[in-house]
């Protein structure tokens, strides 16, 4: 399979994610109950036993009912009835509003959207009358689920914050993980992934924390296939190995082909169509045996798309329009937008470019009306081809840039690269060789930066490496696509040897200090003593590595490797400086930034000679200490880009001026910035997309300390970071 190949069916499958519709449907499982199955687990075993012996049945049924939201639906309307029958005997309206309720989202997992406002109502009616304060925000939550799946996110997005807040003032667990989930799912369909991240992370930090298993496999489960649209394959793959594992374990068999289906595109990625049929083929057995529509729609959408990759159209319009159809049952807006998408695509594949454009124009609009921002990209890129394909270029050139300016805005790579290509065949064609050459340089860039090694990976292996699943884990899967693009092996290892030997020598030095610790029992005093000798020891062993690259970097004749590793020489000393600033000053805890960015600037500024005199630098930090987790991850920041501007910001400039600071804004958050007057860089270029090691690992190290980073390019260059 060719690059080119390969970015096209990324770019076909990741927004077959998109689909609020049926990913919501998935997640009605946080808020909404369900029915009996011939088949439970071990919590509706134990739940029928009571039951059986309970006069008071409502409760235990509702109950059980919820555990089977995540085993199958097929009977969940008759399990609803049935409680509510029972707390009409009973007298009990708190029961009767929870089962109305139960009710409801089963008419809301079908689509009849109508009646399940009905149903909400009724609910609603008697927790108000109770003062149920539980139960109104479950309605709460399931209104603005309805304003989700009709396709009017701001309004959704408005219900959520508006149940979340009261949540958190009444301590509501299961709806603050439902509303803080479903929030992060908006921010990832309006295009602001970081958000989206910090989402998932809150709610599954909190779902962990009170041990729910179901809560916890499903953000495992979204926060997967948040990553495989954003390109990373292998803590995608991670991720939704961990949330089929939970649903094997407990049995949650409505849940579980979801992670199959998911499992099957992360090996679409990697172009192993075969891996992928098998688990599609898994997923669509459960899916039939539990009378899924959306799954069925779902799976229907990959394996139009798999055969689409394998030209055979008829097999491939078969299933696209089998999922187009189900779309339409369910009344689902946005899949039947996909769909049609997808069916315009084949069209124009198969010699029917008319055809094509009528539906790609009609999506255009109603991804506008429903604010759907990843398919005005698509349909904006495929009118592109369709016009460039029947030779009216200008119509095709502006469409190419609307859906180039949008994919930036948005941070869609794969789309940006493929609309670069276009764009620069377009120029050629019309003689404009410089934008051509222009453009076809962004595509080089943007290959580069999606296709790595690293991401062809084999999945097995990282459903073990990435169990735990962890924001560190994140940084290590990206620093090893890093690794991976490094020119040298030998230096590869000789890095490799220095840090486990440096690990080494602290865990033996942590090890003694502490135990005559413990053992001599002294006063505090002497602890102070221990750990400072501590940060002394820590830092002499990262001068030493610092000085064995030095000695290494003579026998490097690459002029290449030997910049690579005396920048890595230059980090390895910023973190010794803190270090050493730490067993220097009384306090252990945190230490004095300002006067740590102006010896980092001192020492960056002496190794570049003659360029140094003629480029000053001002420090502006007065009276902010940092602990030391947060020193590290910044001082490394702070050497990145001080050591960029001192190499690229002033070529073909005489002098200069470089401003370093750091300081609290109203909101007592950090602002971190770094501005120089030299020649600016491009307006395109970000951190995430940019092909240096020092950018990329910049912009991890932000993500450590949950920080925001800002590109300005006016007269010079300004990068904030707001943490």
């Amino acid at each position: 399979m060719t690059a080119d190949h390969k970015v096209v069916s990324a770019r076909f499958r990741i927004h077959l994610l998109s689909n609020p519709g049926f990913l919501f449907f998935i997640m009605l499982g946080f808020f909404c109950l369900a029915p009996a199955s011939p088949q439970g687990n071990h919590i509706t075993d134990s739940l029928s036993v009571l039951l059986k012996q309970s006069k008071r049945q409502a409760a235990l049924l509702n109950k059980i009912a919820a555990e089977y939201n995540h085993i199958s639906y097929s009977g969940a309307l008759g399990i609803a009835t049935e409680a509510l029958e029972a707390a009409r005997k009973e007298g009990n309206e708190h029961e009767a509003a929870y089962a109305w309720y139960n009710m409801a989202c089963n008419y809301m997992s079908r689509g009849a959207y109508d009646s399940s406002g009905i149903m909400l109502e009724r609910s609603l009616k008697l927790a108000e009358k109770l003062n149920d304060e539980l139960a109104i925000l479950r309605v709460g939550n399931a209104n603005a689920s309805i304003s989700f799946l009709k396709g009017r996110l701001d309004e959704s997005f408005r219900g959520f914050e508006s149940t979340l807040e009261r949540a958190r003032g009444a301590g509501f667990t299961e709806i603050i993980i439902s509303a803080v989930a479903n929030i992060g799912r908006i921010h990832w369909l309006q295009g602001r992934n970081e958000s989206a991240l910090r989402c998932y992370d809150e709610a599954l930090f909190i779902a962990d924390s009170v041990k729910n298993k179901f809560m916890s496999g499903m953000i495992r489960l979204f926060r997967g296939i948040l990553y495989q649209a954003m390109g990373f394959y292998e803590l995608a793959a991670g991720s939704i190995s961990v949330s089929a594992a939970v649903f094997e374990h407990m049995n949650y068999l409505d849940k579980l082909p979801y992670a199959y289906n998911y499992l099957g595109s992360v090996y679409m990625d990697l172009g192993e169509n075969d891996n992928a049929m098998t688990f599609f083929r898994k997923a669509l057995m459960l899916f039939e045996r539990n009378n899924d529509i959306w799954g069925k729609a779902l799976t229907a959408r990959f394996m139009g798309s798999i055969y689409s990759e394998k030209g055979r159209p008829d097999s491939a319009g078969f299933f696209i329009r089998e999922s187009l159809a189900l779309a339409a049952r369910l009344n689902d807006l946005n899949g039947m937008l996909f769909s049609r998408r997808f069916l315009a695509e084949l069209m124009l594949k198969t010699g029917k470019p008319d055809s094509a454009r009528v539906l790609l124009l009609g999506n255009l609009e109603d991804a506008l009306k429903t604010d759907n921002r990843q398919e005005m990209v698509n349909n904006l890129y495929d009118l592109g081809r369709v016009y460039t394909h029947e030779g009216r270029y200008s119509s095709a050139l502006n469409y190419f840039h609307r859906a180039g300016a949008l994919a930036d805005s948005l941070g869609y790579f794969h789309e940006g690269m493929l609309v670069s290509k276009h764009l620069s065949g377009l120029y050629e064609k019309l003689g404009d060789y410089a934008k051509a050459l222009y453009w076809n340089k962004q595509y080089k860039s943007l290959t580069d930066t999606i296709f790595s090694t690293e991401k062809r990976r084999s999945i097995d292996e990282l459903r073990l490496k990435y169990e735990t699943e962890k924001k560190n884990s994140e940084i290590s899967t990206l620093m090893m696509e890093k690794k991976v693009q490094d020119e040298n092996l030998r230096t590869q290892r000789i890095l490799g040897y220095a840090l486990f030997a440096i690990l080494g020598l602290v865990l033996v030095a942590t090890v003694i200090l502490w135990r005559n610790y413990r053992q001599k029992k002294k006063s505090e005093r002497e602890k102070e003593i221990l750990l400072k000798e501590i940060h002394h020891r820590v830092k002499n062993n990262l001068q030493t590595i610092s000085s064995l690259l030095s000695l290494q970097s003579y026998n490097i004749a690459d002029p290449g490797v030997k910049i690579a590793v005396k920048e890595s020489q230059e980090r390895v000393k910023s973190m010794a400086l803190i270090h050493q600033m730490l067993y220097q000053q009384e306090k252990l805890s945190e230490i004095d930034f300002g006067l740590y960015l102006q010896r980092l600037a001192e020492s960056v500024s002496s190794g570049y000679g003659d360029k140094a005199a003629t480029i000053s630098y001002h420090v502006d930090c007065n009276n902010v200490a940092l602990d030391i987790d947060t020193a590290i991850p910044l001082g490394l920041i702070a050497n990145e880009l001080i050591v960029n501007a001192y190499k690229y910001a002033f070529i073909g400039k005489t002098s200069g001026d470089i401003f370093i600071s750091l300081s609290r804004n109203s909101n007592n958050k950090y602002l971190f910035r770094i501005k120089d007057n030299g020649i600016g860089i491009p307006g395109h270029i970000s951190p995430d997309g940019a092909g240096t090691l020092g950018l990329k690992l910049v912009s991890l190290l932000v993500r450590q300390i949950k920080g925001v980073m800002v590109f300005l390019c006016m007269e010079g260059t300004e990068i904030t970071i707001t943490f």
